[in-house]
């Protein structure tokens, strides 16, 4: 049922991108990391400034251990968005399996702050275990 959720969320406000967004989403939860950024990349050739589909490339480059690419999308993402707190915390966990642990602690703090002011405490766990 999980799908279905996601086949009708909107992400972005073209139709076409949003399907592109959601087709890679789904590539991506199915382990086709390769076929999930090729999707995002379609996105941002149409789009440059899209925030959902540089985290979510950085998610799949994370997941196939290309760090450096991984942060450069954190990293844009958050030039257009900085109040996505789940943007700071994906950076951070890359920022720990490159080993700069102050800039991953830096991150996390900014990602608790965030979701402190938007009232998404609910995650506090997951970033104190990763901030141990």
């Amino acid at each position: 049922m999980a799908n279905s959720q996601i086949i009708t969320q909107t992400y972005i406000s073209d139709p076409r991108l949003n399907d592109l967004l959601i087709q890679g989403m789904e590539k991506g939860i199915k382990g086709d990391y390769q076929g999930a950024i090729a999707l995002f990349t379609e996105v941002l050739q149409s789009d440059p400034q899209e925030v959902e589909a540089y985290y979510n490339r950085g998610i799949a480059y994370a997941k196939m251990n290309n760090y450096p690419a991984a942060l450069e999308d954190f990293s844009t993402a958050l030039t257009l968005n900085q109040t996505m707190a789940d943007i700071y915390v994906e950076r951070a966990k890359v920022y720990l399996q490159l080993g700069d642990r102050n800039a991953a602690i830096a991150d996390l703090q900014k990602a608790k702050t965030l979701l402190k002011q938007q009232g998404h405490t609910s995650r506090y766990p997951e970033i104190d275990n990763l901030l141990n």
